[in-house]
Formats: structure tokens, sequence, C-alpha cells
């Protein structure tokens, strides 16, 4: 790892302070331009002090702490420090904060001097720290312990909240810290480049707003839901508040009223409906119109669900009125989700195995039909979208990301893409009018900018490949349809796409894959309906959990030089493949495990130092495996074993090995029950199957192969 020089954190301060200078001073009020100025009037060593402190996690230091080798004298640092007030001692004012903060030997020395009612010495923290706070007002008060060296070895950073809001004015958000720069540095954390910097806010009344409602609403985020007075005094708190000026205020103030209104719905149904009343928010909109709904306010209800209709705020709410609307005052029995669910054809039948990856199974079952199959979801859209406006979203002035730390662009966070950049992006499309230009243009783009930061997508070897199939398939004009659609309305367009892309025959459609109790999301049911107005076409493919006599399956064994996988190598692979209910191909290798085969796993296996001497590493067999283990399902005697082996193997050469899998251990346990024993020898010796060289690779991977058939007999016959 890289290493940085002596004083690093103070030279990453003066370059975010220099931002602020240059970008927001417009945004600097008379708190906010003292601190930066006193910052200038320190020397040296009090500045690399301070920035120490700004680093910490706490706004309480130990002073003995702050000692540090390329810091000449602390001590009148710190003091510089505290004449400049930046930092202070304990005050009656702090004390309470102070004492909630200290570990438990502290709290424990704090209370040395009383003889009598205190806790054990082995009781846990919290019970120290409320016996300490309770007696903060008698024998454990500020006036009595002031002088007391666990007081007095503390200083207190003075000027947090200043400190907090110029993070703000950096970040945009509350979760940026100093210590990002040094994470950029070491390579750690990878940033894009801005062409200028710029202020993340217009005016000061838009940042101190913002700075407001985003510290309202981290509040009621941290409070606990059972704490109903607290959330009580937020939400009269959050109702006296001014009123957000500006998109990042607005957000939260109305993203906070829904919260509180969701959680003080069962305990304060009045303060709850005048929250849900307020807020602007598409979910506290529709839970307002429920609850008036169900509390037989019906008058009020349809006016409110007619008036999203002449002029919603969004699709998803929109989608719920339509819906809502049709239900309740037209008389419709079922709802847009439960209609499309029923209209997806019959189900599919996948095995069990697939649990959790239900989309893998119809995509193995596709590819075995030789269609072409592929995951895209979110990130196709996405990186065709960012990929397709890369100029306009990362390097033109109007999308105002304010430093390399940005990776979001903003017009996109307000949803102002298309009104401030129509020209730029209608010029773009007419540019890309053919799938050759499209194809040459995207090529470019991913070869210019592979691996830069972006906010939108991640970036994967075959991300190039999958664009190419799309544009090469997909009408040129549906595809701009659909990227129009996306620039106007990024916010509600930019997730709930469809699983596969599925390309047969030449035919190019999504496909959304619902497991068994899957339902339809209406951000899913909002996407598919705007790619089938664009002139896509778009199924949702239901899946069942069934026994299918076409599943294909890799039945695997290994040997190795012990059993941690974390530790050991794998000596032996054997595979064997069942396609239709018979074994069709196997596969067997030796392997070198680049160490030594300790006697005892010789003697178990057969396979000694001198026959792996020669065999191929993992590394030049990872292929073939890959391939061979490809569209069937993993399974083995104890599949965890194997498959955690073969999982590790690949995590070291960096790449990634998932199948879903079976263990016919538990199988047999469950459909061949009765037997003493289900190790693979003795279950092998009861249902008579042959068993030459046990623990060597493949002939364990053909017994745990006649077993899986057995127990797939029973399976099928349960599904008959």
């Amino acid at each position: 790892m890289k290493e940085l020089p002596e004083k690093y954190y103070l030279s990453h301060f003066v370059e975010f302070v220099a931002f602020i200078k240059t970008t927001s001073a417009h945004l600097l009020a008379a708190s906010e331009l003292d601190f930066l100025n006193t910052f200038e009037t320190l020397n040296e060593d009090a500045k690399c002090i301070l920035v120490r402190i700004l680093n910490r996690k706490s706004a309480f230091i130990r002073k003995d702490t702050l000692h540090y080798s390329e810091i000449n004298d602390a001590p009148t640092a710190i003091n510089q420090l505290r004449k400049s007030g930046f930092v202070a001692r304990i005050s009656k004012h702090t004390f309470s904060d102070f004492v909630s903060q200290l570990n438990k030997q502290d709290l424990i020395e704090l209370s040395a001097s009383l003889e009598f009612d205190k806790p054990v010495k082995s009781a846990n923290k919290s019970k120290w720290l409320n016996f300490v706070l309770n007696n903060q007002n008698g024998s454990l008060s500020y006036d009595v312990v002031k002088k007391h060296p666990i007081v007095t070895n503390h200083i207190y950073f003075a000027k947090q909240s200043t400190f907090n809001y110029l993070l703000f004015l950096y970040f945009g958000h509350l979760s940026g810290r100093l210590n990002q720069f040094s994470l950029r540095d070491l390579g750690v954390m990878q940033t894009q480049g801005v062409q200028q910097q710029q202020a993340n806010f217009v005016d000061m009344d838009e940042a101190k707003s913002a700075f407001l409602h985003a510290n309202l609403f981290n509040d009621i985020k941290q409070t606990d839901k059972s704490d109903i007075p607290a959330l009580t005094s937020q939400a009269k708190t959050l109702l006296n508040a001014e009123q957000p000026i500006g998109f990042t205020a607005a957000q939260k103030y109305h993203h906070g009223l829904y919260k509180l209104a969701i959680a003080l719905l069962a305990d304060n149904s009045a303060l709850a409906e005048q929250l849900l009343s307020l807020s602007h928010h598409p979910a506290a909109k529709e839970r307002y119109i429920r609850l008036l709904y169900k509390s037989e306010r019906k008058a009020l209800c349809e006016a409110l669900l007619v008036e999203i209709l002449d002029d919603p705020d969004s699709e998803a709410l929109l989608l719920f009125a339509e819906d809502f609307y049709a239900q309740k005052f037209n008389q419709k029995r079922t709802s847009v989700l439960t209609d499309i669910l029923r209209d997806s054809g019959e189900p599919i039948a996948l095995d069990e195995a697939y649990l959790g990856q239900v989309e893998s199974g119809v995509k193995e079952r596709y590819i075995k039909q030789q269609k072409q199959c592929y995951f895209t979801e979110n990130k196709l859209w996405r990186s065709l979208f960012a990929l397709t406006f890369w100029h306009e979203l990362y390097q033109h002035p109007s999308s105002k990301r304010a430093n390399e730390f940005s990776y979001f662009p903003k017009i996109l966070k307000e949803d102002s893409f298309f009104c401030t950049l129509e020209l730029e992006i209608n010029e773009k499309l007419a540019h890309l009018n053919n799938k050759d230009a499209f194809i040459e243009y995207l090529t470019a783009t991913i070869d210019t900018y592979t691996g830069e930061p972006n906010g939108l997508f991640y970036w994967h070897p075959e991300l190039l490949e999958v664009l190419i199939e799309f544009i090469n398939y997909a009408p040129i004009q549906t595809v701009h349809s659909h990227l129009l659609n996306m620039c106007k309305n990024f916010k509600e367009l930019c997730d709930g796409y469809p699983d596969l892309m599925v390309i047969d025959n030449g035919e190019l459609y999504f496909e959304e894959i619902k497991a068994p109790g899957d339902s339809l999301r209406r951000n899913q049911l909002i996407s598919i309906k705007h790619l089938i107005n664009a002139g896509f076409k778009v199924k949702i493919q239901r899946t069942e959990w069934r026994f299918n006599s076409e599943q294909s399956y890799v039945v695997v064994d290994i040997e190795t030089t012990g059993g941690k996988k974390e530790q050991h190598r794998i000596t032996e692979i054997g595979m064997v493949k069942i396609e239709q209910g018979v074994i069709t191909d196997t596969w067997q290798t030796l392997v070198n495990p680049e160490r030594h085969i300790p006697k005892m796993i010789t003697e178990l296996t057969g396979i000694s130092n001198e026959m792996v001497k020669s065999a191929p590493l993992f590394k030049h067999i990872a292929e073939k495996l890959d391939t061979f283990s490809q569209n069937a399902i993993f399974v083995a005697h104890n599949v965890n074993f194997d498959y955690g082996f073969i999982r590790q193997e690949f995590a070291r050469l960096n790449k990634k090995y998932t199948r879903a899998k079976i263990c016919t251990v538990q199988q047999a346990r469950k459909y061949l029950p009765g037997y003493k024993s289900y190790s693979l020898g003795k279950l092998c010796a009861d249902l008579d199957i042959e068993l030459k060289n046990h623990h060597r690779a493949l002939d364990d991977a053909k017994a745990a192969a006649e077993v899986l058939l057995r127990i797939n007999q029973v399976r099928a016959k349960q599904v008959k």
C-alpha cells in the first residue's frame, strides 16, 4: 500500500479549506468565516493538532493522546487552540455529554471516591454509566469532580457544529469525512476528477436550510421507533421548523414527516395524520389516501385521487391513484399488479436448489434451449444511459458536480437533466441514429473511461459484449425512446428493470422472473410499462418449486490436503454430468496443490506428493472446470465441503464461482429414509451401488451420481 507524507492530514485540510473559500464563500456566515480565518493565524503545530482533533469520532479528546512525532510541542499547541476558542475544558454545560462517551474504566475511576452503592467492577458499561449519570447532580456532580484527572485530562472541541456545516458544504451530505482524502491518496477510494469545482448549493439560505433538515432527518432515522415521547418531540420540532428551501431540504423535510407519521400511527393517530397530510413524499400521500378511505372520509379521499390523476407528482403515485380509484370507486376487484401476474402464463418448474437464485435457473434453461440470455436487470439501462450521455452527465458545465467525491450528478438527483440539457440530449441521440454509430460510440466511451467511478453502474468485463448484443437486436428508435424517457424522469426509471434479456431467433425481449410468493413491485411495473410503451416486448415469467426431469446436474468430488479451505488445497477433482436422468460425461484431473500432502492424507486417498508433482495447477484447469459445470446444479456428498473449496480456489484467482447446489446427504435423508448411516461408503453398500476406489475423486463422484439418480426416482414419483 502507498505511504502518505508526514503531515498528509494537514495538506488534506488545506485542500478542503481551499474548496470552501474558492467555491462556497457566499455560503458562509460569521461563525464559519471566523473558524477559517482563525485557523490561518495558528502556528503549524496547532494546525496539526486541530486537524487531528477534527478526524476524531468524539468531540471529547484526551490530551495525552495528542502527542505525535511530527509535532514539536503538543501542550503549547493545545493551549493556543484553547485561547483561540477551538477547544475548551470540560464545563458544567458539556459534562453530561462528556460522561456519556467515557469508557468503563474511566467511569470506575471517576467513581473511586464513593464507597457505597456502586456497581461491582464486573458490571457492564451501561450500569456504570447509569450510575454516574444518576449521581451527576449529587456526589458525582461537575463541581465535585471537575478537578479529577479524568476530567482535567480531557478537552472539548468547541466548534463541532461549525465544522460539520463546512463538511456539509464540501460533500453535500452529512456522511462525508476528512479521511476520504486519505483513502483517495492510498488508492482505496476511487474518485473522478472534475473540470471545475463548484459549490453544492446556490445561496446561503438554501445551504443552511439543507443542513438543518438533513440533521433533523438524521435524528429521526437514529431514534428508537419505540420511543414515542422522543418521536413526538421530533414531530413537533419538525412542524415548527423553518420551511425547507431548495431541493435537498425539501426532500429531507417531507421524508422526515413520512417516517415520523408511520412510527406514530399506532400511538398518536391524530399527529400522524397531520404529518401525512403535510408530506409531499409519494408514500405519505398514498398512506394518507388509504387512511381517509378506511376512516370513511371517502369524499376527501376521492378528491385527492382525482387531483393526482389530473396532475401527478410521479409515475408511482399516478399508478397507485389509477389502481386505487378503479378498485374503490369503480368496483374493480383486482390490482394492476395482480392482473399482470395472472396474465404471465404457466410457471416454469425449477429445482429448489435455485432458491435465492431463481433467475440463474431460468437462464440455464433458456441456454439449453439455444437462446441467448443475459442477466441485465438495472445494470443494462443504467450503464447504457450513463455511457450514452457521459459528456452531458460528467463533463458539461451544467452537470454541476461539486468535486471529485461527487459521484452522482446533481441534475439527476434533482430530475432536472432533460430541462437543463434538452438541446444536447437531442443532438446526441440524433448523432447515434444507427446501430454502427451507436456501437462505435459506446466502444470508444468504454475504452476511454473504463474504471471511472460514476455513481450509476459498476464496470465489468462483459459490459461491452452485452451492450453490443442489445444494440444489434433492439430497434434503434425504441432504444432512443426509452433513453429519452430516462432523461426526463431518471429518478423513477433508474431501477425496476426485468431480470433477463433474451434473444430467440433474432427477437429480443426482456423477462422478469418471479419465484413462488414473489410479487411485482410498483417500481418494476413502472419500468416495465415504459419499456412496453417504448416498443419493447416484456414478459413476466413465474416459477414453481418442482422436480424437473430435464434438469442437468454436475456431481462433484474433490480430494484435498486437509479439511480447511482457507489453509488447504485441492489435490484431485472428479465430475460427472447428468442430463435428462442419464450420465452423459465425466471429467477428472489431479491438481498440484503447491504444498506438501500429509502422510495421513496419502494413506486415506492414495494420492502422493510424487503423483501431483507434474499435475496442473488449479489456475490451469479452472476454465475447464467452470465450463464443464456450467448450466447445471452443483451436487456433492456433503456439498458445502466440495463447493467451498472450489469457490476458494477461484477466489484466489480473483474470480467468482457461483452455482445452485444440492447435497446428496441431505436429500438422501429426506427421500431415502431409514438407513443407519448416510456416509457415502455405507450408503452405497446399502443401496448396492458400486464404489471401487473410495476416496478417489472420480469414483466417489460416480457413486454420488448414482445416489442422486436414486433420489430423483423417488422425487419423480412424488410429482406424478
